[in-house]
């Protein structure tokens, strides 16, 4: 059973497909439409299905599918004849050049022993750092390693503790979303929103929404409706518009970048507007947790039952402040962000779309809020109620992407195409 490795540049990234042939009757199909084709590309130049790769039992061999727009092999234009393919072939669909990296059998199939077999990172190690598995494992040992260091300090110890945390939570968002974005991009609107929080902007938007507006009313009535109408203004609106300016701003500035790189640097589609929602959620969540929340709570039982006490509460409302902004801030803002990437690639509706989404997550924002009248299995259900709702935006807007072919799965069980 052989196996092909084929590996190609597309938005400047390497793509990189590992197939195996089962028997003589299965082929492989490539061209650019996702629903015909095995291997998808993005470039306009090719065909909806160009070509297909078979084996006979004996070999591999490449056979046009599109005689008006024929694959070119190692300089050779392809015509009606299949033509042998082997390792180290250069394939040419359209403009974009596919290497054939490896034409062979399977492991199964072979019987002798490689140093890669052998030792793995020499084979895999390339490999590996195009997969989701290194960086998660990197970033949480680097985590680990800072916290070992900061033992003795609770306050470095919890602002460590509480960042590590909340990027494993973006993470999980970014994962879910499947579209790639610089990391830096999406570290710059993580600080912006800090920047933001520090700023005269947050006594601005405290002076409109809660001194003008009824964003402060009575904190110790035990009405909901009282509780809902405060934390609307005081807390959804406010804070869900303060998360949203550094998208509006990479909105706006992708407008002057280049078309590629306003894809991948700026907001252009739902998905670009929940994964920076999700970033900016994440420096709100911290500053606020680490700025007021715990701070606060580690005060006041710390008067009445001592420092050491003090810490461990704080450390106790650090992990569900922290694991619940997925359900919490990251679901408010990455709902909202979808309406502003949606206002981004629907420009027409853009009056419609904003404000419905601007209105939907501040709703939930203060729903959250004043659960406390209620019960604690109101914030549960307010709680799902968020994340459902992120998770619909998410399956929208992969549904919507003009480069969903190009998006990197999130399946639970893998596909095939019979």
């Amino acid at each position: 059973m052989p196996m092909i490795i084929l590996e190609w540049q597309a938005d400047n990234r390497i793509h990189r497909r590992e197939m195996a042939m089962g028997n003589p009757s299965q082929v492989i199909r490539l061209g650019r439409d996702p629903n015909l084709c095995d291997v998808v590309f993005s470039d306009p130049t090719v065909s909806g299905l160009q070509a297909e790769i078979a084996w006979d039992g004996q070999g591999v061999y490449l056979r046009c599918l599109r005689e008006s727009n024929p694959p070119w092999v190692d300089g050779q234009r392809l015509g009606s004849t299949p033509v042998p393919l082997k390792s180290g072939s250069v394939v040419r669909l359209g403009r974009t050049q596919i290497k054939v990296i490896s034409v062979g059998a399977t492991p199964a199939d072979s019987t002798d022993l490689s140093l890669s077999q052998l030792i793995p990172v020499l084979g895999s190690g390339q490999a590996l750092a195009h997969k989701a598995h290194l960086v998660p494992a990197a970033v949480t040992v680097i985590g680990v390693i800072i916290l070992f260091s900061t033992i003795g300090n609770p306050t470095l110890f919890n602002a460590c503790l509480a960042f590590l945390l909340g990027i494993g939570g973006f993470y999980f968002i970014y994962q879910l979303c499947g579209k790639s974005k610089p990391w830096w991009a999406m570290v710059l609107v993580g600080l912006m929103t800090v920047m933001l929080l520090v700023s005269p902007v947050w006594s601005l938007f405290v002076l409109i929404f809660r001194e003008i507006l009824p964003g402060n009313l009575n904190a110790s009535s035990q009405s909901f409706t009282v509780q809902f109408t405060s934390h609307f203004f005081g807390a959804g609106l406010l804070e869900e518009l303060l998360k949203a300016l550094p998208i509006f701003l990479f909105w706006g500035l992708g407008m002057l970048l280049p078309l590629r790189a306003r894809s991948r640097i700026g907001v252009v589609e739902p998905l670009d507007g929940i994964i920076y929602g999700a970033a900016s959620a994440l420096g709100f969540t911290w500053l606020e947790t680490m700025g007021e929340y715990v701070p606060g709570i580690v005060e006041e039982v710390g008067q009445q039952a001592g420092t050491v006490a003090g810490e461990l509460v704080g450390l106790q409302l650090l992990i569900p402040r922290i694991l619940g902004s997925v359900a919490g801030h990251m679901a408010y803002s990455g709902y909202f962000g979808y309406g502003i990437g949606l206002a981004a690639l629907k420009p027409r509706y853009a009056w419609l779309v904003i404000p419905c989404a601007y209105l939907g997550a501040s709703v939930v924002h203060a729903l959250w809020n004043a659960s406390d009248t209620i019960g604690i299995w109101a914030a549960a259900v307010v709680g799902i109620l968020a994340y459902v709702m992120l998770s619909a935006a998410i399956l929208k807007a992969r549904q919507l992407s003009p480069n969903r072919h190009e998006n990197f799965a999130t399946s639970l069980v893998n596909k095939t195409r019979p």
